[in-house]
Formats: C-alpha cells, structure tokens, sequence
C-alpha cells in the first residue's frame, strides 16, 4: 500500500517535463563525466607542453605550438599519416568489393541459407586480440606456421623454403614508379597482410549492413527493370545503389573513425614496427609521456577523419550539399 501510495504521490507531484528531465538527467551526467569531461582535458593538454610529475601534470603553455609542429616540422607525423590512409582506403575498398558481393549472393534465395548467413558472423564474432593473435600463428615465417605449411602441403612452396609473411619488402620493389610510390607511402608486405587479417573480421559487418538495405528493396522495382531489358549492372546502378548509397555512407564513416585511429591489430603483431598514426600517437604520449603533443595528435586524427566524413557525404548526397 506505501508503494502504490508513493508512486501515485510521485506522479502527481511531477509534470510530464520534469519527469522527462529527471529520466534523462542521469544520463546527461554520465556524458558529461565520461566523454565531455576527458575531451576538454585533452585540449587543454593539446595547447600545453604538458609532463608528468610525482602526484600530477606538469603545464606550460604552447598555444597552437603543438599543432605546428606536427603539419610543419614533423616528417614521421607524415610519414604515419601516408601509412595509415594507404591502410583505411585499401581496406576500405576491399570491404565494400567483398561485402557488395557476398551481400547480393546471401540475399537471394537458396538451401541453408540461414546457416551460411550465422557461419559468415563468426568472423566479427571473433576479440581482436584473438584475432590478432590467430593471424600472428598463420603468418609465422616458419614451417610452422599455417600459411607457410599449406602452401608447402598443395606443393606451391618448396618444403623448407619459408615465407616471411610479416616481412618488410616494399611491393613492386624492382618497378619503377609503382616501388617507389609504395616505399614513400611505407607500405610493406607485413601491412598488407595485417590489412587482411583486419578485414577478414569486419567484413562480416560490412555484410549484414548491406543486406539489412537490400531486403528493404521492392522486388517490382528489379521486374520494371527486367522488362525495360536493364542488364545486371545496370539493375545494380540504377536501382540497387539508390538504396544502400545511405547505408554505404554509414560504412565508410564507421569504418574510416577505425581504420585510422587502428591501433590494438597492428600493435600487437608489430609493436612500433609499422607506425600508422595511432600507434605514433600511443608512441609520443604514453611511451614518451608527452602528453600535450599526444594530446594534439589525437585531435589533428580527429580533423583528418572530420574531412574524409565530409568528403563522403559530398559524393553520396551531391544534391543535398
């Protein structure tokens, strides 16, 4: 009876808007604490030349100095910078080729479809360190590992004649132009082989984003066009992509906030060995505790990722900008 009595009190006392502030009340708090709160703290660490010291940070004031720095004095911020796009645009075209396509083949109609549809999640299922860790085991330079011993069971790798998969031989050393375009943006052999580990999990992502949009296509929509005598392509192009061109926009914003601040994937299998911005930024302000020009990076990746978003949606919604 003192419950119902409470709540009955309860709702008489407050009015639909205070009870609304009151429910989200908390929730504004918790953003506020966890995310607003680090954020201005990481600016005011950006615009100082800020060091650690027995019981706290130490600041003094830069400025912009920080900023400067790196756009203008600083040929490894650079150097990560060509690295770790070289690593979101490869990746990035190889989820959506891979995703297109398998999406399509799941979406029509055939035995056990559901079963394919749940095996092709397992991929994202998977930790990234697990993940890491795994293809770190496939591509072992040795007998041992699993690529290498494949290769050599189906008679493609002479026994005993192993391949450093994780190595770091540029690409086309030997042809001009193309060799040298790979070593100035540093691009090894051990990165395109973490670009497929990477992309053998969020794949599955990619997938079930894009079939999500395709089932909400009209089937009449492909008949009219079967009629007008459309070939595949152009049913894709003038009818598929209509549709999943919103959904192919949220990929590439999700996708691009990963790919470049990627970090544990690479880390893991080669520490400092292969330094994208993320790893350069974990570099400058945990290793060498600079925190300030730590601080700096993580917003200029910010700016970065800021201008690729507003690049994609100028080619999907031409009309709307």
């Amino acid at each position: 009876m003192l419950r119902i009595a409470g709540k009955e009190l309860f709702q008489k006392e407050m009015t639909p808007r205070q009870l609304l502030t009151t429910l989200i009340l908390p929730a504004i708090l918790i953003i506020l604490v966890v995310i607003v709160a680090p954020i201005i703290f990481a600016f005011i660490l950006s615009v100082n030349r800020a060091e650690p010291r027995l019981g706290g940070i130490t600041l003094e004031w830069r400025g912009i100095s920080n900023y400067i720095h790196y756009f203008f004095q600083s040929d490894q911020f650079w150097s990560s910078v060509r690295v770790t796009i070289y690593f979101t645009v490869v990746s990035l075209i190889i989820e959506l080729l891979a995703g297109t396509v398998m999406a399509l083949a799941l979406n029509e109609r055939f035995p056990a479809r559901g079963i394919v549809r749940a095996i092709v999640l397992i991929p994202w299922a998977v930790p990234t360190v697990v993940n890491a860790r795994l293809w770190e085991w496939i591509f072992a330079g040795s007998s041992f590992g699993a690529l290498n011993g494949f290769l050599q069971a189906l008679g493609f790798l002479p026994q005993g004649k192993n391949i450093v998969w994780l190595g770091f031989d540029i690409p086309f050393a030997g042809v001009p132009l193309f060799g040298d375009f790979f070593s100035w943006m540093g691009v090894t052999r051990a990165l395109n082989m973490i670009i497929l580990a990477d992309t053998w999990k969020v794949t599955p992502l990619v997938i079930f984003l894009l079939l999500a949009g395709l089932q909400q296509i009209p089937g009449n929509l492909y008949e009219v066009a079967s009629i007008d005598g459309a070939s595949g392509w152009k049913k894709f192009w003038n009818v598929t992509y209509p549709f999943l061109a919103p959904i192919y926009l949220v990929i590439l914003v999700l996708r691009t906030m990963e790919l470049f601040r990627v970090f544990d994937i690479i880390y893991i299998l080669m520490q400092y060995s292969i330094r994208v911005v993320g790893v350069f930024t974990y570099e400058v302000g945990m290793k060498f505790l600079r925190f300030g020009k730590g601080s700096a990076l993580a917003f200029l990746v910010a700016l970065i990722i800021f201008a690729f978003t507003m690049l994609y949606i100028k080619i999907f919604y031409k009309e709307e900008i």
